[in-house]
């Protein structure tokens, strides 16, 4: 039998050097797979929603308004068919515009260099704003996680998003424009509903053609490849401009689309001649997805001619409805009374429906006739 050979000294040496390196950051990994990360989540996210909570309902609110329930919270801030919740939204879009303007001050460096902790100070105010707004959002919603991945829930999170990235990355803080995009509320607010309908027409369009467009793209970057091969073999060795391939294509890509910046040009008579042609096929470049887009509108038109004239908006594009809509009953006697003998809570906002109930079933507040709006216009317009 022949014997094992031992291992070089040198060779122990580092395998026992390793191991005993390796050990801290193993012990780490074992530490890290065993937590319970779905736990620890929930756990923030609980600790983030009592801050919030104290921050809003113990400090911030005056303690006339501290007992407002969620259903009242819900009806101003997501709806705008209400004096109190058209206020609220014109006062967001207001303080959305006064953001933009410090993001944009804020950028000459003139003003930046003066006002710097001015304008940080502010853009931090507004960011705290939203922030607690986009809580309200949440704390008020039956299926909050609905609306956070709904249309309207994904631009609300990048708006504060920026923000708090910068910390880690000082350049994502020019994103914080994209609060600009909540501005598209301004349909909803104001009853502009003919706008958000012609908007959805658009929409649908695009929708259809972007597989016709996609499949055009990628035979125009083909032809782009093809073209800055072809006359890079006749530039390389007479033009510095177009010394590779990738350098020829990128003159193609901004020859095709008629950009023409200049920065790259044929200089042989062939690559004149070949320029000459793809400036040329520029131009049905930009034709081809145009009446695509076009044809796909007018088809949009002619087939909402033969449907009905009062379709509505998908509920993506719409403003997050918490709760389902209720079909209008048939009005009958029996439904009159017992309209008639609904009673109301000031508080919560709950609907009795008991004619002999005269306190509230969930808080205990003496029931009324009539429907409790008034308070609520008086939270924004302070009488």
């Amino acid at each position: 039998m022949t014997e094992k050979k031992d291992k070089p000294f040198i060779i122990k040496l580092l395998m026992v050097m390793g191991y005993g390196m390796s050990r801290p950051f193993v012990w780490i990994w074992k530490k890290l797979s065993g937590l319970n990360y779905p736990q620890i989540g929930r756990r923030i996210v609980h600790i983030l929603d009592g801050f919030f909570h104290w921050l809003i309902f113990k400090v911030l609110l005056p303690k006339k308004y501290r007992g407002i329930t969620k259903r009242q919270i819900y009806r101003i801030i997501f709806k705008a068919d209400t004096r109190a919740g058209k206020r609220f939204d014109i006062w967001l879009l207001i303080i959305i515009g006064l953001n933009l303007l410090v993001i944009m001050l804020d950028s000459f460096e003139t003003v930046h260099a003066n006002l710097r902790w001015i304008l940080l100070a502010l853009e931090w105010l507004f960011t705290i704003v939203f922030t607690l707004e986009y809580y309200l959002r949440i704390y008020c919603l039956q299926r909050p996680w609905k609306y956070i991945f709904s249309f309207y829930g994904i631009i609300d999170f990048l708006s504060i998003a920026p923000a708090y990235l910068s910390l880690l990355i000082p350049a994502t803080q020019t994103l914080t424009v994209l609060r600009v995009l909540r501005t598209l509320r301004i349909f909803r607010i104001f009853n502009m509903q003919r706008f958000l309908h012609e908007s959805f027409r658009l929409l649908n369009a695009l929708r259809r053609s972007i597989t016709k467009v996609l499949i055009f793209m990628l035979f125009v970057f083909i032809v782009a490849i093809i073209l800055g091969s072809v006359i890079y073999m006749f530039e390389n060795t007479k033009n510095p401009a177009m010394s590779s391939i990738p350098k020829a294509i990128y003159w193609a890509v901004v020859t095709i689309t008629t950009v023409g910046y200049g920065d790259i040009t044929p200089v042989t008579p062939v690559g004149q001649f070949i320029s000459l042609l793809v400036m040329l096929l520029g131009y049905a470049v930009i034709a081809v997805p145009t009446g695509i887009v076009a044809g796909e509108t007018i088809s949009e038109f002619r087939r909402e001619g033969r449907e009905e004239q009062n379709e509505t908006i998908p509920d993506e594009y719409n403003e997050y409805e918490d709760r389902k809509p209720e079909s209008a009953p048939v009005a009958e006697p029996e439904a009159a009374d017992a309209a008639a003998d609904r009673r109301y809570c000031s508080h919560c906002g709950h609907t009795e429906e008991d004619p002999d109930a005269r306190y509230c079933r969930y808080c205990g507040t003496l029931l009324s006739k009539t429907q409790p709006t008034g308070w609520i216009n008086d939270f924004f317009t302070g009488e």
